[in-house]
């Protein structure tokens, strides 16, 4: 049988995620004017998914969508994505999209926009190399700017991102598996889809600003708290990063994974160091043990009723075709 790679929620209807479709004039795509959140399924079991659905209600609120689905439908469809899709392990993406300007042109009002809600399922990934998840991956501070919050508020999951996919060219050019961004002013920011950890003198450190406050990243200072390290956000120069004890990233894929490699210097002695590994085995064994946990069976026990669910059955049949 093939390996499933995903299964999507499309315009009312479960596709295979290849088939999966925007409308060309959608300013989701003529001009990225689209919210989104992506949470993991480990073992059937989505973690802290009211977290991951109340930053996604935050980030549409910011840009002034409004879902066009309830909470409850949205859980069951992303479930359904996982389900029809017969994946164990993924990552589940959400997202909003502004929907159509009226008269079918490219450009228009915003407010007259009807939004629309996709979903889909795609095999579990890491942020890194899969290989590096425990050896340690190697990062790349780039040369390319990270957009300033005054900008394009990064706190928002959004799809702008340009200077992401610039400083990837440069990191995978550089021979580095992914990049670290600076913010305008030279301090640390994010890489794309993770956020980045400093341990100095056995104290935690994180960047405070110009970046996504990862859902993982929160779920770090939960961890530090329990193993009774101090945890802080605040601002890091590159120097910081290349001079810490140890360095680790935090991410929706992958987890907390080490790094022992940036811009080709060694961090520490280029292995991976305790407190990282610590973290990372910790993150890894209460997530096992259900932690923050939503089963995607418990979500389809009793599904909401709604035209996805209608077309359940034909859509499964589509997919096994």
């Amino acid at each position: 049988m093939e390996k499933s790679k995903g299964v999507a929620y499309c315009d009312g209807n479960y596709v295979p995620v290849d088939k999966a479709t925007i409308p060309i004039l959608d300013p989701a795509f003529t001009k990225s004017d689209v919210v989104f959140d992506a949470v993991s399924v480990w073992n059937n079991q989505f973690f802290r998914l009211e977290d991951h659905l109340a930053r996604f209600r935050a980030s549409c609120k910011y840009v002034r969508m409004n879902l066009p689905l309830s909470e409850n439908e949205i859980k069951v469809i992303l479930a359904q994505c996982v389900a029809q899709a017969e994946l164990t392990q993924a990552v589940v993406f959400m997202l909003c999209t502004r929907g159509r300007y009226g008269g079918g042109v490219a450009f228009g009002d915003p407010r007259t926009c009807r939004n629309q809600f996709m979903a889909y399922s795609v095999p579990y990934y890491w942020a890194i190399p899969k290989e590096h998840a425990e050896t340690g991956g190697h990062l790349w501070i780039a040369e390319t700017r990270r957009a300033p919050n005054v900008a394009i508020n990064q706190r928002v999951k959004n799809f702008n991102r340009m200077d992401l996919t610039m400083a990837q060219f440069e990191a995978l050019d550089a021979g580095a598996d992914t990049p670290l961004l600076l913010s305008t002013e030279g301090h640390l920011t994010e890489g794309p889809g993770y956020n980045v950890w400093i341990v100095q003198k056995h104290k935690v450190y994180t960047p405070s600003d110009n970046l996504l406050e990862g859902i993982t990243r929160l779920t770090v200072f939960d961890l530090c708290g329990e193993l009774n390290l101090i945890a802080k956000a605040m601002d890091l120069s590159p120097e910081d990063l290349i001079e810490a004890d140890e360095v680790f990233i935090s991410s929706s894929a992958g987890g907390i994974l080490p790094v022992t490699k940036v811009n080709n210097a060694l961090i520490g002695d280029g292995m991976p160091g305790p407190i990282s590994s610590q973290l990372g085995k910790l993150y890894w064994e209460k997530r096992a043990q259900g932690w923050h946990a939503t089963n995607v069976a418990d979500i389809l026990v009793k599904p909401t009723l709604h035209p996805a669910n209608h077309g359940h059955i034909k859509a499964r049949e589509k997919i096994r075709n």
